[in-house]
């Protein structure tokens, strides 16, 4: 038997996935947030230079000391900018033509990857959307139209969460293995941006859960007058107890 306030569960995880989403999305944009700038998908770090790169969804900064030094114009088509590579290794691509254009043949491949990233922000739509429907459901209801499309969105936030970190995290991994091959003191790790929408997904996919639940735990609408009547009619003809005496 489903739960009863199926849609409440629904609602809170809808919630709780709309604010871990926020987060990822909001990751390296600020740039004088101490908070966010430690919300990253992941930090290419050279150990000679004590410099790094975090990447976000819109963009990156290079940090040295925890410390910003700059940053890329923010934008939903961001794409990997290799003059920040050459920043922490030290080297001005500008003046270094030859080397530059090595760089960009070996990022090549996943900067035309890269704004595959961006459904990242459809995913906290939609995940915005199932919420809103879990405000608007009543367990007496007269159809499951709300729940059925609370169920699609969850279920397609979580598709465009999982498919965008996916693909964040696979493009810059490939990139500092790659410079790692021909660069000594290149190093990558993982940021908290992928746990968090991680997390946001398996909240989504708990919400579609209790989404289809909530379509069994229904139940319809109807007027109580008629059967109201039908028993005060019945009761006012039982004859009383004192009618019976003789």
């Amino acid at each position: 038997m489903a739960p009863k306030r199926s849609h409440f569960v629904a609602l809170f995880f809808s919630m709780f996935a709309v604010v871990l989403f926020i987060f990822a999305n909001l990751g390296i944009t600020v740039d004088n947030s101490p908070f966010l700038k430690k919300i990253f998908i992941m930090e290419g770090s050279q150990t000679k230079t004590g410099e790094s790169i975090r990447y976000g969804f819109y963009s990156s900064c290079v940090f040295k000391d925890d410390s910003v030094q700059s940053c890329t114009e923010k934008s939903l088509t961001y794409t990997l900018d290799v003059d920040q590579l050459g920043d922490i290794n030290g080297i001005n691509l500008d003046a270094h033509s030859i080397v530059k254009q090595i760089v960009e043949n070996k990022v090549a491949g996943p900067i035309k990857a890269q704004k595959i990233m961006v459904v990242i922000l459809p995913a906290a739509i939609l995940a915005f959307i199932g919420m809103i429907v879990g405000m608007m459901m009543r367990r007496m209801r007269t159809n499951n139209v709300l729940p059925t499309f609370g169920a699609l969105a969850s279920l397609l936030s979580c598709v465009c969460g999982a498919v965008g970190i996916a693909y964040g995290t696979i493009i810059y991994r490939n990139v500092f293995e790659q410079l790692a091959r021909s660069l000594d003191g290149i190093m990558y790790y993982y940021g908290p941006t992928i746990y968090i929408v991680g997390v946001a997904c398996g909240c989504e996919v708990v919400a579609f859960g209790f989404f289809i639940a909530s379509c069994f735990a229904r139940r319809a609408q109807y007027n109580h007058s008629y059967e109201s009547y039908e028993r005060h009619s019945f009761s006012s003809e039982q004859p009383s107890m004192h009618q019976h005496r003789y």
